[in-house]
């Protein structure tokens, strides 16, 4: 799975960034799509649907919308998002040392909005199996196992 990390300057005096971490579509489960909000995401080279890490990551009970089930992930939903978003973002961008995805930074330097592809494990409902370690949690276990069986081109 592929997630699109940016960096983009804010319009001002100040060198003032915002960072995202979005799911193109393409990655998310087929069944899961139609529930997703959507995003349309232009890079440099591409306009993409996306979607947030939350609603990839969400469990199947998020999307049954029982009030009382929404109420009680909502939160532990949105903190494992931002997480997993500020992991990816430090793997790309290492001005991002929060412990969570800001909305905006200010930055001391100018580098430039910048976007990138990250390859990740498959985030699909991976709630359940992110949140009871989402404070040891690191970028190198977001990345996609390296093949062992590695052959001759």
């Amino acid at each position: 799975m592929d997630v699109i990390v940016s960096r983009t300057r804010i319009a001002g005096c100040a060198p003032l960034y915002s960072y995202r971490a979005l799911v193109p579509l393409e990655g998310v489960d087929p069944d899961r799509r139609h529930r997703v909000a959507v995003l349309h995401v232009q890079t440099a080279t591409i306009r993409a649907a996306c979607t947030r890490i939350a609603d990839t990551i969400a469990p199947h009970r998020w999307f049954e919308r029982d009030i009382a089930v929404s109420f009680g992930l909502a939160a532990q939903l949105g903190l494992a998002a931002r997480r997993i978003e500020a992991l990816l973002l430090q793997s790309v961008f290492p001005e991002m040392t929060t412990w969570l995805a800001p909305i905006a930074l200010r930055l001391d330097h100018d580098p430039g909005s910048a976007s990138h592809r990250v390859a990740t494990i498959d985030l699909n409902a991976a709630f359940d199996a992110v949140v009871p370690r989402i404070d040891t949690l690191t970028a190198a276990e977001l990345a996609p196992p390296r093949s062992i069986d590695r052959r001759a081109a």
